[in-house]
């Protein structure tokens, strides 16, 4: 602590001379006082007249400055955002040495803005030179609101001087004090030490702090001082490691240490030779990385030049700088703040100092310019040119000009739902009905993920039904109905894929399992010997009777079977009929609505009371998997009349269980799909058009496997076509023909053969063979 404080005793100097600062006025009063007390022991005459004037003249500057006070006053209290005339009237204030006030005035002022740096360091300095060093907490707390509002390295030198000179067990080197200021070093560090100009001096101060802390250590003591000495080294290191603009005088600033500690270096060299091998690797990175920017930082802060200079050379720094911001939206973050700032000046700006739109406009279009690319289709995005047209409208009254925003970003995230969505809100909180209308045209047959092409096309609806007339609606359905059909038979197509995909994915292992096998044992049989091969071959003689012997027992239990299995696809059948004929009637009695997008944890009972207010419930019937057992998330709820049904279809779109619930009236006629079968000619006839078939997707639920209907064969041709292939034909499925079934047609002439076979025919058949 004795060498840091040694270094910084010029430092107190200057301290104690702004501690009186604040007295400045009063002073520079009193000294013009006692200079007039001496002349006037000299000279009388002439003192007299001195002090006549001297007396009117300090008469009227402070005349003047009330006047000057009272006007400012007047001025913020009828216009409190007025940025000038708050920095005027604190100095006013701070010349009188007015200490009441002038902390109100400056706490008023940061209610509406953020202070400067300097205005900052100035009132804590002000503060610390009213009070003593056992009350420094106040002052430190000042000092914590400046580094909240500013990134300031000197504003973080000041708050670190100041805890090392004040605080009373940081002076002391007790262990709460150092163990203080290296938290508030660290801080420091964390915030402020990667500024590429100026973060040095934060590095810079930290490692003489430690080394003060190296020379109270007992001399004794060897751990403690090697404990501390490698602290200290950690630094140096930490610290070669960033690109600052100074790195060589750091460098040399670490050998030179490294020599006082023994070590055999060339300090007066500002290569990194004898040091440390991952630590030269680092600095040199580091060097890299600033030569690379030195340039862009040097434009950064040359001065001469205009904000909108300084401030386009500095993105172009940001761009090359990798570390600085960590994601997109971060940037985001800093172009709205910009454009946040020039807002409220906008909005501020009184007389002559109006504030152009332009610059506002401006900074949005570089925002757009350098995000675009790489936000697409990003709720950044939107907020990015949500703001913008807001903006446009409020500040610019410009209509086309805001239109023009929202029509850029459908250019570039024409498939984000939300993007036309904010654009048709804009037009409706206008009252523009037929622009928000010739928007839902343009976007209803679009396509939007996950369930966002049916959601604009209900919003469409919502929309025809609460601002246009019977014809705008009338056409709207003519439009969307179509849409919403089309869609659902393409989701309905997209789930079948997905099932065959699944299976295909179970099955591709096993078959290639199989011919994995088939392969290694026909390689087997080829290295094997003469001698092998003929045992082998005796053992598939033996396997093959033994194969012959199930057979025949399969021949007698397939005869079973095949009467079993007519006997079942006559009952389901039957079966199939007698659904499809109750479903009919049932259709048409009764009103029903068809419920999707249902949440899969939902039963009956949360059905029934989200319809309660609706009433008129008759029955509800969750549609289940036939494999899993699990809902499919669709429903039919049926209702006693069609006033319950209407009031019940407008509920649509509204929260159950944390999904939206999308209902529709259910009309079954449209298709004869339902019953979950269609004949052989029906098969024939509607195989040509069913990609253009437009079925509602109900009609479609009993054949995907629900629970309303069993799925049947359509007709025996399938089977027909079934050809078997391979050495063993006797483990095959029930529903294939055995061994013995002819494809023989009627009306030939071995007609006969057409017939199976029993089982004593095919016994003999199987042994003569």
């Amino acid at each position: 602590m004795k060498l840091f404080l040694a270094k910084e005793e010029g430092k107190k100097s200057e301290a104690k001379e702004t501690r009186m600062d604040f007295e400045k006025s009063s002073v520079s009063i009193k000294d013009d006082t006692e200079m007039a007390d001496d002349d006037t022991a000299q000279n009388p005459e002439s003192s007299r007249k001195l002090s006549s004037d001297s007396d009117s003249s300090d008469s009227e500057d402070e005349a003047e400055q009330t006047q000057q006070l009272r006007a400012l006053e007047s001025d913020l209290s009828t216009n409190p955002s007025n940025y000038d005339a708050h920095i005027l009237y604190i100095k006013l204030l701070r010349r009188r040495g007015e200490i009441e006030k002038l902390r109100e005035a400056r706490e008023n002022m940061n209610v509406l803005f953020p202070l400067t740096p300097a205005m900052w360091v100035e009132w804590a300095k002000d503060e610390a030179s009213l009070l003593n060093d056992s009350d420094s907490e106040s002052v430190e707390k000042l000092y914590e609101r400046g580094i909240s509002e500013y990134l300031s390295i000197p504003l973080w030198r000041e708050y670190l001087n100041y805890v090392l000179q004040h605080d009373p067990k940081v002076c002391d080197s007790s262990v709460d004090g150092i163990s203080k200021a290296r938290n508030l070093f660290e801080r420091a560090v964390t915030a402020a030490a990667l500024h590429v100009a100026q973060g040095s001096q934060i590095w810079d101060a930290y490692t003489q702090f430690e080394q003060s802390i190296l020379l109270t250590i007992d001399q004794s003591d060897i751990q403690a001082k090697e404990n501390q000495v490698q602290r200290i080294r950690s630094i140096f290191h930490r610290q070669l490691s960033i690109p600052f603009a100074n790195m060589k005088s750091t460098l040399l600033s670490y050998k030179a240490w490294e020599v006082e500690q023994g070590n055999s270096l060339d300090a007066e060299s500002d290569n990194v030779d004898g040091i440390s091998s991952h630590v030269a690797s680092s600095y040199r990175k580091a060097e890299e990385m600033y030569n690379a920017r030195a340039h862009l930082e040097e434009h950064i802060t040359r001065q001469g030049i205009s904000e909108s200079e300084r401030y386009q050379h500095f993105m172009a720094f940001e761009k090359s700088v990798q570390c600085t911001f960590s994601t997109l939206e971060e940037y985001l973050d800093l172009f709205l703040t910009r454009v946040d700032g020039l807002r409220r000046r906008l909005s501020s700006a009184r007389g002559d100092d109006v504030l152009n739109y332009s610059l506002i406009r401006e900074s949005f279009q570089q925002a757009t310019d350098y995000l675009s690319p790489h936000l697409k289709n990003t709720d950044g995005l939107l907020r990015l040119h949500a703001y913008w047209a807001c903006l446009e409208l409020k500040l610019n009254n410009n209509l086309t000009a805001a239109r023009g925003v929202w029509g850029s970003l459908l250019k570039t995230c024409g498939s984000m739902l939300e993007a036309w969505q904010g654009f048709i809100a804009m037009e409706i909180a206008l009252g523009h009905i037929n622009e928000a209308r010739a928007i839902y045209k343009r976007c209803y047959s679009k396509r939007f993920s996950g369930t966002g092409s049916e959601d604009i096309c209900h919003a469409w609806l919502r929309f025809e039904r609460e601002f246009g007339t019977l014809d705008d609606l009338d056409h709207a359905v003519q439009k969307v109905m179509p849409r919403l059909e089309e869609l659902q038979l393409f989701r309905l197509e997209q789930e079948s894929k997905s099932l065959t995909e699944v299976t295909n994915q179970r099955e591709r292992p096993l078959k290639k399992t199989a011919s994995e096998k088939r392969k290694l044992g026909s390689i087997a049989i080829d290295e094997q010997s003469p001698a092998k091969r003929q045992k082998s071959t005796q053992n598939q003689k033996k396997l093959h009777e033994k194969e012959n012997t199930r057979g025949l027992k399969l021949a007698e239990a397939n005869d079973g079977e095949e009467k079993k299995g007519k006997v079942e696809e006559q009952v389901n059948e039957q079966l199939v009929k007698d659904t499809y004929s109750s479903k009919t009637r049932l259709y048409t009695d009764q009103c029903t609505a068809f419920a999707s997008n249902l949440n899969i944890r939902a039963i009956d009972e949360d059905l029934k009371q989200f319809f309660s207010d609706v009433g008129g419930v008759t029955a509800i019937r969750i549609l289940h998997d036939k494999f899993t057992g699990k809902s499919r998330g669709l429903a039919y709820v049926d209702f006693k009349d069609e006033e319950h049904l209407a009031a019940a279809l407008a509920k649509n779109k509204q929260m159950l269980l944390g999904k939206k619930l999308s209902i529709t009236r259910s009309n079954p006629k449209r298709g004869k799909r339902e019953s979950g079968a269609l004949t052989t000619s029906e098969h024939d006839s509607n195989q040509s058009g069913i990609e253009g078939s437009s079925a509602s997707k109900e009609s479609v639920e009993i054949s995907k496997g629900s629970s309303v209907a069993p799925q049947v064969p359509h007709s025996r041709k399938h089977f027909e076509s079934i050809q078997l292939k391979g050495k063993n034909t006797f483990a095959v499925p029930r529903n294939v023909k055995p061994l013995g079934w002819t494809t023989s047609k009627p009306g030939t002439k071995k007609e006969e053969d057409e017939k199976p076979k029993s089982n004593d025919e095919f016994r003999k058949m199987f042994m003569t063979s």
